[in-house]
């Protein structure tokens, strides 16, 4: 078997990365984490419109099924049913004469 390289780590070590490669790994680092938190920011004011558009939505919904035609409304909508059938009946007795 091959021998077995042990990797020692303490507050000693040292690493060498070039400078070059060292400023694009921070700079994607801040690239990400501006473009995460930005994502986050949308997603919150997505869901915050969502959750505004639902409460308004309720709210129609709640008057729509409240509503009820004033009075003036319904009286006039009962006279014109009633004449809708007289003139039915009337045409019935005109066909009958014919």
């Amino acid at each position: 078997m091959a021998e077995e390289k042990s990797v020692s780590v303490s507050d000693e070590s040292k690493v060498s990365i070039p400078i070059k490669n060292l400023i694009s790994i921070l700079g994607a680092v801040a690239i990400s984490t501006w473009a995460y938190y930005g994502v986050i920011e949308r997603l919150n004011v997505i869901e915050q419109k969502l959750v505004s558009h639902w409460e308004e939505i309720e709210e129609n919904d709640q008057w729509i099924d409240e509503f009820e035609p004033p009075k003036s409304v319904q009286d006039t909508v009962t006279r014109v049913r009633e004449l809708e059938l007289k003139i039915v009946e009337l045409q019935t007795i005109l066909e009958l004469k014919l």
